[in-house]
Formats: structure tokens, sequence, C-alpha cells
């Protein structure tokens, strides 16, 4: 079994959509950087404008990590489009290349290809976050340098320097949960509709939906946002409030890890019934 991960994790690393994802990240954070060098004295001045009355603010509070904070905001939609694109091709790639019928005639049985499948998504989904926690901090960090943290969230939440790097590896490691879990919902398309392009279509279409309701409800869906999937991905925000609240923040981790156990097993009892001579 370790040898078939080895093997589809290769597999995986060798394809261009693989890199590319690695380098628009890349090109994301670069925009970001320059965008808050050029501009973002300015933009966070007119931010703090009315408050200015209220509180005496000094300090380098365009820093590292602030922007580290606005990156992570493009765990809304950003990243997932990058990722569905690597992950929404897992299962109906090999259909569209037409080797799903050589593969599964080897020794290795369905329920072992699939997991192999799963597991080297997984490996990249956890590569491509550390990836981006590095891009997201160090560059910034090196330009901007360190200091305390605004951050406009239900008011105005103050977070001392020494406490925020913390805060910002956790609610990457829990933005990374957040991204398997999406990952499942399009391996699970991937499988039953057997076409990358629609697997990933619909997958966006369920997140974007989903973000949609929990964020434009109006009240209206209140009392059953906790059922969103995206609502609990986006609870890494409680990490950036002056009390962080962790067991809400464990419970919402529990549901997310729910939802993978669910479509990952939605999957594997799909793909072990199909009728890949169709």
């Amino acid at each position: 079994m370790i040898r078939l991960i080895q093997f589809e994790t290769y597999k995986l690393i060798r394809q261009p959509r693989v890199w590319l994802t690695f380098a628009v990240m890349a090109v994301l954070m670069f925009l970001i950087n320059l965008g808050m060098a050029l501009d973002g004295q300015k933009m966070f001045g007119l931010l703090l404008e009315p408050l200015s009355d209220q509180f005496i603010i000094s300090g380098n509070l365009v820093n590292s990590h602030l922007i580290a904070y606005v990156a992570l905001n493009m765990l809304w939609v950003h990243i997932p489009v990058l990722l569905v694109i690597v992950t929404g091709d897992l299962v109906s790639g090999e259909f569209e290349a037409g080797t799903i019928r050589l593969i599964l005639s080897s020794t290795w049985t369905r329920a072992q290809w699939l997991a192999a499948k799963v597991v080297a998504a997984l490996i990249y989904i956890f590569l491509f976050m550390l990836f981006s926690g590095v891009v997201m901090f160090l560059p910034a960090q090196l330009v901007f340098g360190s200091g305390d943290l605004l951050v406009f969230n239900a008011g105005v939440q103050v977070i001392e320097e020494q406490e925020v790097l913390w805060r910002f590896w956790l609610a990457l490691l829990y933005g990374t949960l957040g991204m398997m879990t999406f990952a499942t919902i399009s391996i699970l398309f991937s499988v039953l509709l057997r076409n990358s392009l629609a697997a990933i279509l619909v997958s966006l279409g369920i997140l974007i939906v989903s973000t949609l309701l929990q964020t434009f409800g109006m009240g209206i869906f209140e009392s059953w946002q906790h059922l969103l999937f995206t609502w609990h991905m986006a609870q890494w925000q409680n990490l950036y409030f002056s009390e962080v609240g962790l067991p809400g923040l464990l419970r919402s981790a529990v549901v997310l890890l729910a939802h993978q156990v669910v479509f990952l097993s939605l999957a594997f009892f799909l793909f072990k019934r199909m009728n890949i001579t169709e």
C-alpha cells in the first residue's frame, strides 16, 4: 500500500497543474505585498480615521502580521479554486485518459487504489498550505517587519505582536483542515461524474452557494448557518479575537472531519460499485 501511495503521489506531482497552483499562489502574494507597499498606509489610515478621536494609535501597523491575516482571507474562495483544479481531476482524469481499466486490472483493489489517490491529494494539500503559509508571512516579514495586529472583526481586535504568530500558524492548520474537507467534495464528484470539468464546476458551485447563504443571508439563514460546511471552514477567524473561543473551534473541526468521513464514504461506496465498462 505504501508503494501505491508513493506511485500516486509521484503521478500527482508530475502534473503541470500542481505546480501551476504553487506559482499562482506566489504571484497572488507578490501582488498583495506590492499593493500594501504602495497603498497600505493610506488604506489603513482611512480605516483608522473614525477611531483617531477615541484612541492614540502608533507603531508599525502595516506589518507582516496584517498582510498574513489579509492573505488568510483567501481561504474563502481563491485557495479552494486553486486546489479543486487538482482534486477535481483526481479520479475523472483517469476515466478521460482511458487508463482506468488498466489501473484497476492490477493486483490492487478499488478501495486501495482510491485510498492511495486520496492520501496523495491530502499530501498535496498539506504541502500547498505549508508553502502558502511561508509565502504569506516570510516575504512580508522581510519587507514590512513585525508589529501588533489590528483586526476589524466584530469591532476592533488588538492582538499583541508576541501572540500573533502562533495564532497565524494555528489558523493556517485549521484552514488546511477546511481545504481537505472541500477536497473530499470534489473527489466525490470526480468519482460520480467521471468528468473533470463537471466535477470542478459542481464543487465550486456548492462552495459559492454555501458561502453566499452564509455571508449574504441577511439574517434569514442565521439559525441554520452551522449546517453549512463553509461556516465551519471560516471559524479560523475566531483565532483573531482577543479571547480565542477554542471549544467552538474544536467543535467545528470535528464537524469538518465528519464531513470528510461522509463524503469519502460515499465516494468509496460509489466507486466500488461502479461499472467501468460503460
